[in-house]
């Protein structure tokens, strides 16, 4: 059983909340592998903000997916801060690329889950989570929630919602997940692993 990670990240924040999903997913035994989508702001423009150069600087080690890799597991969880309401356009870009694996099926009944993140409490955590689910269920993919099985979700005072886990950054994204925020992330890997294996065995 072999689960991706993917994810985008400006400050960090989403690569931290993946290797707290890609934790809960090995516990479930699978084979988990952590990877980004390409960037797609200028080297120049990174370097001259310093929170932006500290989060590409986290994950310099982190390795950039291809499309053509995306066939090769039985689950996909997809991680993007929102921007306006919506995925970060980095993965945008990536996923309108898998034209390719669409028009084959590759994906088709492959398990498929999502996290994301704000600045704001009310910064489009859900409505980002909801939209990020549309492509992929054109492709026929089989969305996992976190639902109502993690009982943090109904006490966090930061992120964290039924669609999927969610990080609050703060204003200056200078805000670290807190516990509540990190067992949402690693139950929810673990509980998609969980599916995914089910299904494996059917």
């Amino acid at each position: 059983m072999k689960v991706l990670v993917l994810y985008y990240s400006s400050y960090g924040h989403m690569y931290e909340m993946a290797k707290e999903i890609a934790a809960g997913a090995k516990e479930a035994g699978a084979e988990v592998s952590i990877k980004k989508v390409p960037e797609l702001v200028p080297a120049s423009v990174i370097a001259g903000n310093p929170g932006l150069k500290r989060g590409a600087e986290l994950q310099k080690d982190v390795p950039i997916a291809t499309i053509d890799e995306l066939a090769n597991y039985d689950a996909i969880i997809f991680g993007s801060p929102t921007r306006y309401g919506n995925m970060a356009a980095q993965m945008k870009n990536f996923i309108d690329q898998t034209g390719g694996l669409w028009a084959k099926h590759k994906l088709n009944d492959k398990i498929a889950g999502f996290f994301s993140g704000a600045s704001t409490m009310h910064g489009g955590h859900e409505s980002t989570l909801l939209t990020m689910m549309i492509p992929l269920m054109h492709h026929g993919m089989i969305i996992v929630p976190v639902g109502s099985n993690v009982a943090e979700v109904d006490a966090t005072q930061a992120g964290g919602t039924p669609y999927g886990p969610t990080v609050l950054a703060g204003p200056d994204n200078s805000r670290q997940m807190d516990q509540t925020e990190r067992k949402i992330g690693r139950d929810y890997g673990r509980h998609v692993a969980e599916i995914a294996k089910r299904l494996a065995r059917q």
